[in-house]
C-alpha cells in the first residue's frame, strides 16, 4: 500500500514542550486536559533539530479491511507492514499548529507511540475541528483501545 503525501510539516522548531504549549494557547488552540497532561509528560520528547516530515492519511478500514473496528495494536501492526512509520509525538501538536484550515468535523488521529498518561493508560493525540475552533485533544490509545473503520489516521511517509 502507498500513500500519497497528504501534508508536510516540520518538527523540531520549539525549544521545550512549554513553548509549543504556549505557541498552541496563542493561536486560540483549545487544549484538552489529556493532551495537556501529555505535553507535560517525561516521554513527550521534542525532534531534537528541526526537520520536515511528509505526512499521509489513511482510514482505518483501508488498513485493516472488512472489520468494522479495529485495535490500535492492529492499525499500528498493518499501518508498519504497509511500510508506514508511527509519528513522533510532537507531530499532534505541530500537525495542529500547522493545519488551520481543518474543515468543521473533521478529527484525526496521530499514529505515534502513544504516551503514558497520568492515570497509567497509554494515549495519543487527536487534532480536531469540532466547529468551536482548532483543537487537540488526548484518547485513550493502548494496544486493545478500539477505533471504528471510518476513522483516519496520520502516518508519517519514509523520506
Amino acid at each position: 500500500m502507498a500513500g500519497a503525501v497528504w501534508r508536510t510539516i516540520a518538527v523540531g522548531t520549539y525549544r521545550s514542550a512549554t513553548a509549543l504549549h504556549d505557541a498552541l494557547v496563542t493561536k486560540g488552540v483549545h487544549v484538552g486536559d489529556l493532551a495537556g497532561q501529555m505535553l507535560r509528560l517525561p516521554a513527550f520528547r521534542l525532534v531534537s533539530a528541526p526537520t520536515r516530515i511528509d505526512l499521509t492519511l489513511l482510514a482505518v478500514r483501508e488498513l485493516v479491511p472488512g472489520s468494522a473496528r479495529a485495535s490500535f495494536g492492529q492499525i499500528h501492526a498493518h499501518a508498519i507492514e504497509a511500510g508506514f512509520d508511527l509519528c513522533p509525538a510532537e507531530a499532534g501538536p505541530q500537525l495542529r499548529l500547522q493545519y488551520p484550515d481543518q474543515r468543521v468535523g473533521e478529527y484525526l488521529m496521530v499514529g505515534m507511540k502513544p504516551l503514558p498518561a497520568a492515570d497509567g493508560s497509554d494515549a495519543c493525540f487527536v487534532v480536531g475541528n469540532g466547529g468551536a475552533g482548532a483543537i487537540i485533544v488526548g484518547r485513550s490509545a493502548g494496544a486493545d483501545a478500539m477505533v471504528a473503520s471510518r476513522s483516519r489516521f496520520v502516518f508519517a511517509l519514509h523520506r
